[in-house]
């Protein structure tokens, strides 16, 4: 049977940011005048990776990124992002993760639960799940180097808008975005139970989260914070939740 996956976006070349991690940077096509950055992180496991937030590649850089090693495992953490999971799925036969009725893509269907306290793909690795939200999101802890932090939506980090075109650049101004690590806007607002204060309702999984010890930072959007992450989450929570 013929299947119509999504048609790969722009993207840049495979970039490494630690020993054994590297990332994709991508695009997302919100409208179509609309594109804001998306990224897929890499995990090197021995000779195996690991795909967290998946982005389809063009045939060279797949190319490239299977000279890195054997595509293994891919790991969709928010529910709002999956689209090239299937392909993956289909393309590599790997073992595709996600939380329970991470649906807004339905397909594939888990191979494996992520899931708190449960398996990970990476040797030492632990998940992270935001529980008090209205659809599911969850974040990687990949040991090593200090520990590195993998996001989704919730938490970003921008250092500039590159990977943004001029209307996606002023969207996420307007949805109340700006340069430095932050609790997304709009993620709270999409969270939030009805009737909810979302900052109130939120806090509690960000204060968790803090218990957590890394040092480096990337999300499915933004730029990657080496070194401070902790600390620059620790001031973006504090900033979200100061008024609470």
């Amino acid at each position: 049977m013929q299947i119509d996956y999504p048609l790969v976006q722009p993207h840049g070349e495979i970039r490494r940011l630690l020993p054994d991690i590297f990332y994709i940077p991508g695009t997302a096509q919100l409208a179509p005048a609309t594109a804001v950055n998306r990224n897929m992180a890499i995990v090197r496991c021995g000779d195996e990776l690991v795909l967290v937030n998946p982005v389809r590649l063009r045939p060279a850089q797949e190319e490239k990124l299977e000279d890195l090693g054997h595509i293994r495992h891919a790991v969709r953490l928010g529910y709002f992002h999956g689209c090239d999971d299937l392909y993956y799925r289909d393309r590599f036969n790997l073992t595709f993760w996600c939380q329970p009725h991470s649906d807004y893509y339905p397909a594939p269907a888990a191979d494996a639960l992520v899931e708190e306290g449960g398996e990970c793909p990476v040797p030492g690795g632990q998940f992270f799940e935001f529980t008090r939200g209205r659809h599911p999101e969850a974040a990687l802890l990949v040991p090593g180097c200090g520990g590195l932090l993998l996001t989704c939506d919730a938490l970003q980090y921008w250092t500039s808008w590159c990977g943004c075109n001029w209307c996606g650049r002023n969207l996420l101004r307007l949805a109340g975005f700006r340069q430095g690590m932050q609790v997304a806007p709009t993620w709270c607002r999409r969270m939030a139970p009805e009737g909810m204060d979302p900052v109130r309702w939120l806090r509690a999984d960000f204060e968790r989260l803090l218990e957590l010890p890394f040092l480096h930072f990337i999300a499915a959007h933004g730029d990657f914070c080496p070194d401070n992450a902790h600390e620059e989450v620790a001031a973006a929570v504090d900033r979200r939740f100061a008024r609470h």
